[in-house]
């Protein structure tokens, strides 16, 4: 009995977490941009050379509002993740930061070249194409 209580347990588990995931059927369109310079229909954040920068990130419906990031090498740069359904995440491996879910994260751009960022959360079908790129000059 108590094994299939467990069991049951985990099927219940696991079927929240595929509800859970974090596409949703709707799309909305936000307006929201930030000092952002417009490369085809993706924002592309510019960093004005030798200041803390506060980057702005949405997610939804399997992609990030910024698919592009410029910062200049030296910059403390300060990445906030915002989701209205809570269920992506935002990692730069080479810098070690880390978001789950809606917060924050700072690390000094201190290494020059292009890197990737992508969702840290499993989030559903689409998580594959969240992706972008940290491009430190």
């Amino acid at each position: 009995m108590k094994k299939k209580i467990v069991i049951f347990g985990a099927m219940l588990l696991l079927v929240f977490a595929i509800l859970g995931g974090c596409g949703s059927s709707t799309k909305q369109n936000s307006a929201k941009q930030d000092s952002t310079a417009k490369t085809g229909t993706k924002a592309t954040h510019v960093s004005p050379p030798g200041k803390t920068e506060d980057v702005k990130i949405e997610a939804k419906d399997f992609e990030y509002d910024k698919k592009v990031i410029r910062v200049k090498k030296g910059d403390n740069v300060k990445i906030t993740l915002h989701s209205d359904d809570g269920g992506h995440g935002f990692t730069i491996p080479a810098y070690n930061v880390t978001i789950n879910g809606n917060g924050s994260a700072e690390f000094t751009a201190n290494k020059a070249g292009t890197y990737e960022y992508h969702c840290s959360v499993m989030c559903g079908s689409g998580h594959s194409k969240m992706t972008g790129k940290l491009i430190v000059e």
